[in-house]
């Protein structure tokens, strides 16, 4: 997969209720807001599908490199696949298991941004 060269971001992001609370509550945890955020931003707006593999989300976890230093942690593939299973079973997240098997992708849904986009 080449690598990416940045984030396709909404203009405008707002979160629910409901998300906030999960997030900030009942996870209380800064991975799990992460890759929320990280999912939102490359989801297909109209629809809230993305299609992706673990290997992406790893790498667009990951901080930007220093200019001087070694590079800084960001969270490794099991983090993300644990931070992915809580978001699903939280119900920010939905995933169909069996089309990601037989498509060997990563195919998730989350809400949709349509609203947002609107002027």
């Amino acid at each position: 997969m080449p690598k990416p060269s940045g984030i396709r971001s909404p203009k405008f992001v707002t979160l629910v209720q409901r998300e906030l609370v999960t997030l900030l509550q009942v996870e209380r945890s800064a991975a799990a807001i992460q890759i929320y955020l990280l999912l939102l931003c490359i989801s297909d707006f109209k629809t809230g599908q993305i299609i992706t593999s673990y290997d992406y989300l790893e790498e667009m976890a990951q901080p930007p490199r220093r200019e001087k230093g070694g590079r800084r942690g960001g969270l490794s593939r099991d983090q993300i696949r644990r931070v992915v299973t809580q978001l699903i079973e939280a119900g920010l997240v939905k995933r169909n298991a069996a089309s990601n098997e037989a498509q060997g992708t990563l195919r998730l849904y989350v809400r949709k941004l349509e609203t947002a986009q609107k002027k």
